[in-house]
């Protein structure tokens, strides 16, 4: 019988949401982290509380601040890698749970039918309406960049030996643009742009695009990185102007002209003729 322990084998079929060295690196960081803060805290509320309370009474109280604090950060330390999965996943966890608690309480308040006939009419408006669809499409493109990016990330750090297994970039938001996507990154310790040089082509593929260019966002923070995806010329498609429209209206109408003004300050009685061998300079 296959072990279900958290550094045992997994169970046939089990699904990983974080790999384990990843998990045994930052269970080692939450051990780190609750001796540090908890002694830090101990120390500090220890001492002043000595000011009021008896010695014996604010050594207690100190360790017990101390061990409060410490569990709490290693305890955000300890899970960290597994909210870091719950953010990468968090638009499609909210947008079930908001369709789903939404249906629920609709039937529960009307019929069961209703939530479904809601849910079609508007799927029906969404891919109807072609403004809509090619908006929701958009965001639909920037949720899988996301997902395709952490896979790359995940790829060439992993193949780089050197670097740390934990320490995936965090993608923060990512909206769309007339040419694509456009995705800020955050750069975690141990990284920077250079690492990621010549793989802009990689990134292109994995996201289905012609084209990836990756820049500094930002002159202060050299961790925060913008990656832009290119997957069509903006420029290529047509513009409808209503300029033909008139042009074609003002040959049909007597276009308005302005009177003709003879311009003003020139007395051409004041310009001398030429000589005969100056109109002639050849002869």
């Amino acid at each position: 019988m296959a072990k279900s322990g958290m550094f045992g084998e997994r169970p046939v079929g089990a699904v990983t949401l974080v790999e384990t060295p990843v998990s045994r690196s930052y269970a080692q960081k939450a051990r780190v982290a609750f001796l540090v803060v908890a002694a830090s805290v101990a120390l500090v509320v220890a001492a002043t509380a000595s000011v009021a309370l008896p010695l014996a009474l604010a050594v207690v109280v100190g360790l017990l601040s101390g061990g409060v604090c410490g569990l709490v950060v290693a305890c955000l330390v300890r899970v960290w890698p597994a909210l870091r999965v719950l953010w990468w996943w968090a638009f499609e966890i909210v947008a079930a749970v908001t369709v789903f608690v939404g249906m629920a309480y609709l039937s529960h308040g009307t019929y069961p039918a209703v939530p479904l006939v809601l849910l079609a009419l508007v799927l029906g408006v969404v891919f109807g309406v072609g403004r809509l669809r090619r908006r929701v499409s958009a965001w639909v493109w920037c949720v899988v960049v996301r997902h395709r990016l952490r896979l790359c990330f995940a790829e060439f750090i992993r193949s780089a030996s050197r670097l740390h297994p934990g320490r995936l970039p965090l993608i923060l938001w990512a909206r769309p643009t007339p040419a694509g996507e456009r995705v800020w990154v955050w750069l975690r310790p141990g990284l920077d742009l250079t690492d990621l040089d010549g793989k802009a082509d990689k990134l292109a593929v994995a996201c289905w695009a012609g084209e990836a260019r990756m820049v500094r966002a930002s002159a202060k923070h050299a961790a925060l990185v913008r990656v832009d995806i290119t997957r069509r010329d903006p420029l290529t498609g047509l513009v409808a102007s209503p300029l033909s429209a008139w042009v074609a209206w003002m040959r049909d109408e007597d276009a308005p002209v302005s009177p003709a003004v003879p311009p003003l300050g020139l007395d051409l009685l004041d310009v001398p003729e030429p000589a005969p061998e100056q109109r002639n300079p050849r002869r």
